[in-house]
């Protein structure tokens, strides 16, 4: 028999047995789902979105056995309407903010992201965590064609790095009075929760440029060229380039300071009239062409590279490791669905180490 048959069944002891299990809300109800322990009235997995996607559970129970489609028929509805006329909805209420708050964040034309400085995430249930390290050197013993009968491998060697990572509470807090939070549409309070994630990706990339420039700590700082004379050259990125690959990383991503972004997006190669289609369309549209293989996209305001004269080259293949603590939520179910609150807060508890020196090469200009 299905563990639930209708809204009444999802309750805090349900959430409970999420948090038991190191996962979301919307990760139980979905892991329910796919035993088959959500009656059929609430999910069918051959549910399929406009673009062909498998729909969440979470969305096809809060549709199905709510009757609420907050992105579709009921975007104008208001919070009050949608979640506290009826006693049972109260509980979607926490659950529409988390998975909401997850996925209403927009990437701006040229901005960096968190994919752009992030390759892996790691859960970690405490508040700070040691660090792997990842030593590659390009020795003339690592061609593996000269390794002898009985003679010893190349190796890349992990470490254990003697700094820590702690982890540090990332977020924001919407503050408005209950009757505002009550009375906004659903339009407008995900408006509402797109401001407070695009400011928090902004706090983590800020953190994550620190690492990624001066290291976590470990005598990891990104390795450094400086450029030959007062203007870029083709030789300048190429010496950048070589100096990433003596760590075995292959940049895509450049970022930078006002000045040197500035610099680097006015060389003739961009400008001249023998630019390419893409510098064309930089000049029409504002999206940034690639530079030698690099996207060029800015950081954000504030940041470490803030007032210098450096081009920061990144590798998102070879990026920081983001650690996380998964038994915090997003939200405190409990006072929101007693509608006690003078504010919607979000709570992550994260911090970034960097695994590989080479994840970031930077390039000052004179």
């Amino acid at each position: 028999m299905p563990k639930i048959k209708k809204i009444t069944d999802l309750t805090l002891a349900l959430k409970a047995e999420a948090h038991a299990e190191n996962r979301t809300f919307a990760q139980q109800i979905q892991h329910l789902a796919d035993n088959g322990e959500i009656d059929s009235n609430l999910y069918d997995p051959a549910t399929r979105d406009s673009t062909g996607a498998s729909v969440a559970a979470w969305k096809q129970v809060m549709v199905r056995g709510a009757g609420l489609e907050p992105r579709g028929r009921h975007a104008a509805a208001t919070v009050n309407d949608a979640f506290f006329r009826q006693e049972d909805n109260r509980i979607l209420f926490p659950l529409y903010i988390e998975e909401r708050y997850r996925e209403v964040g927009r990437d701006s034309r040229n901005g960096l992201t968190l994919a752009d400085v992030v390759t892996d995430t790691q859960p970690v249930e405490a508040s700070v965590v040691s660090t792997q390290l990842l030593s590659f050197q390009d020795d003339e013993n690592a061609d593996l064609a000269r390794v002898a009968e009985g003679a010893e491998y190349p190796v890349l060697t992990i470490t254990q790095g003697d700094a820590v990572v702690r982890l540090f509470k990332y977020g924001g807090r919407l503050e408005a009075s209950l009757e505002a939070i009550l009375n906004a549409s659903l339009s407008t309070f995900d408006r509402w929760l797109l401001k407070v994630r695009r400011q928090a990706d902004r706090n983590k990339i800020r953190k994550a440029l620190d690492i990624l420039k001066n290291g976590d700590g470990n005598n990891n700082a990104a390795p450094n060229v400086n450029a030959a004379g007062a203007n870029l050259t083709a030789a300048d990125f190429i010496a950048l380039l070589m100096k990433a690959e003596e760590y075995g990383a292959e940049p895509t991503i450049l970022t930078g300071a006002t000045a040197a972004l500035g610099q680097a997006l006015s060389m003739d190669i961009v400008t001249g009239t023998g630019s390419t289609a893409a510098a064309a369309d930089f000049r029409d549209t504002g999206t940034f062409p690639t530079l030698f293989g690099m996207r060029p996209k800015l950081p954000p305001q504030r940041s470490v590279l803030t007032g210098t004269d450096q081009l920061l080259a990144i590798d998102p293949a070879a990026a920081l490791t983001m650690h996380y603590d998964p038994r915090f939520d997003l939200v405190r179910y409990e006072d929101i669905i007693r509608r006690d609150l003078q504010a919607v807060q979000i709570t992550e508890m994260l911090g970034f180490s960097k695994p590989d020196t080479g994840a970031a090469t930077t390039l000052t200009l004179q």
